[in-house]
């Protein structure tokens, strides 16, 4: 089964919009790219299937719990493959620009289309790793939720690339 978040509490008082409350892509072609990751996941991996978005909604994943039982927590062991809007290089210099200012951010503004590239990443927790120490890409820790990275995360240029690195980085026996 496959289910939209409308948000993941983080377990603390929280007075912003929750992690993963977009529901769904800003763009059609956002939300159909990880509409197929959700159902591959679905296909290949026994658990829940969520797919959420950012609350600015240029970003989003499918995840699937494999194991879970009962409720989706916000540091709930997840393999997710995800896809971003890249934001084109004349908004990104307009953002800056704003940005310097302290002005309204350009990610509000109605300037992502349906041609609007995506990037794709896959995101991994140790436990479903073949090698557990294997982390990818280097990511910021959250500071008060967790020193280190909890997960291995990886950039990738094309969907097929995330089915092929998610294969290849799993631990044996996990997809079907």
């Amino acid at each position: 089964m496959i289910t939209r978040s409308i948000g993941i509490s983080p377990g603390v008082p929280w007075a912003g919009p929750l992690p993963g409350g977009g529901y769904e892509g800003k763009t059609k072609r956002l939300d159909r790219a990880v509409g197929r990751f959700a159902e591959w996941l679905r296909i290949h991996l026994l658990g829940p299937v969520q797919i959420r978005f950012n609350s600015d909604r240029l970003s989003g994943g499918a995840f699937v719990y494999p194991g879970a039982r009962g409720k989706i927590e916000f540091d709930t062991p997840e393999i997710g493959l995800g896809a971003r809007l890249i934001t084109p290089p004349a908004v990104r210099r307009r953002r800056d620009k704003l940005a310097a200012r302290d002005l309204t951010p350009i990610e509000w503004e109605d300037c992502w289309t349906e041609d609007t590239p995506l990037a794709y990443n896959v995101l991994v927790y140790p436990q479903f790793l073949r090698d557990p120490s294997d982390r990818g890409e280097t990511k910021q820790a959250i500071p008060g939720f967790w020193k280190e990275n909890t997960f291995g995360y990886w950039t990738v240029e094309t969907p097929q690339e995330t089915y092929r690195l998610l294969r290849k980085l799993t631990r044996e026996g996990l997809l079907r």
